[in-house]
């Protein structure tokens, strides 16, 4: 690729985004995601290298090799909702997704080719791909979250997925579907009435401030007190897989901030222009 600057972005997992009267918060992520991909586009981004959290796994590291992933997604906590029916049709870049996954193996982790009728593509990733390409005309190269990965692996497999892509000439983004509290309000409320607890709004603030420093480091160094503290999504995996890709050691743009029935979500953005720091 050049050295050509990779984009990369961190955008929400839940649903709620695309309901039909969200809370402010919701539309303002869904805006702030949407803007994300067009961003994407203009940069001429051929494939989309995603990982969401909500796609987990325990075994290796799961790469989807279907070239064409089409269905609905009814989820099993928002089904009662709108926004819990969620039709999908995603165009996958096989090639990309092979030589991911022979890259994976090459560095010594274990990579499963996944490919089967009906697979059950996530909640995250539907949302994902919803507002990021509305009109389905990108391509997506998938790989899973393992569980049992530290940091460090997580990291490899985004390194493994920027050297297949630039193998194969391919002009690629970075896009972690992950949010950051998981404390979910545990009864039904209006969506005015969301928020995201004290505590935990106070440390995912934090650390959108230290992203949006460009502090990698730093925001590497309290990933495990901020999971401890803040119950982060899945420890907050999708920072080590997007330093991996080489795409967060500048400043992060922060689009969006907010509550998503009470976990903490943000769109951040890192690319050219990621110069904008506000949380």
């Amino acid at each position: 690729m050049g050295g050509a600057v990779i984009p990369a972005a961190l955008v929400p997992t839940m649903p709620h985004l695309l309901a039909g009267d969200p809370a402010p918060s919701w539309a303002e992520l869904a805006a702030a995601t949407r803007t994300v991909g067009d961003r994407l586009r203009a940069a001429g981004v051929d494939t989309v290298l995603l990982l969401s959290t909500q796609w987990f796994t325990v075994l290796g590291h799961q790469v989807q090799c279907d070239d064409r992933l089409r269905g609905r997604r009814t989820d099993e906590n928002w089904y009662a909702h709108d926004y819990g029916h969620l039709d999908h049709d995603l165009a996958v870049d096989t090639e990309l997704a092979h030589a991911w996954a022979d890259a994976i193996d090459a560095a010594g982790l274990q990579a499963r080719r996944t490919r089967y009728d009906g697979f059950p593509v996530d909640t995250g990733t539907v949302v994902a791909a919803k507002l990021l390409d509305p009109g389905d005309r990108g391509r997506w190269a998938m790989v899973s979250c393992n569980l049992y990965a530290d940091p460090a692996a997580m990291a490899q497999v985004a390194a493994a997925g920027v050297r297949a892509a630039s193998g194969l000439g391919r002009r690629v983004g970075v896009v972690a579907v992950s949010g950051l509290s998981s404390g979910l309000t545990p009864r039904w409320i209006r969506p005015a009435e969301d928020r995201v607890a004290p505590e935990h709004d106070r440390w995912n603030r934090k650390v959108l401030d230290a992203i949006a420093a460009g502090d990698r480091e730093a925001v590497l160094a309290m990933r495990e007190e901020f999971a401890a503290a803040a119950q982060a999504d899945s420890q907050f995996r999708a920072f080590a897989f997007l330093d991996g890709s080489g795409a967060v050691d500048r400043p992060g743009e922060v689009l969006a901030y907010g509550p998503v029935w009470g976990t903490g979500a943000a769109v951040v953005w890192w690319g050219e222009h990621a110069d904008k720091r506000e949380t």
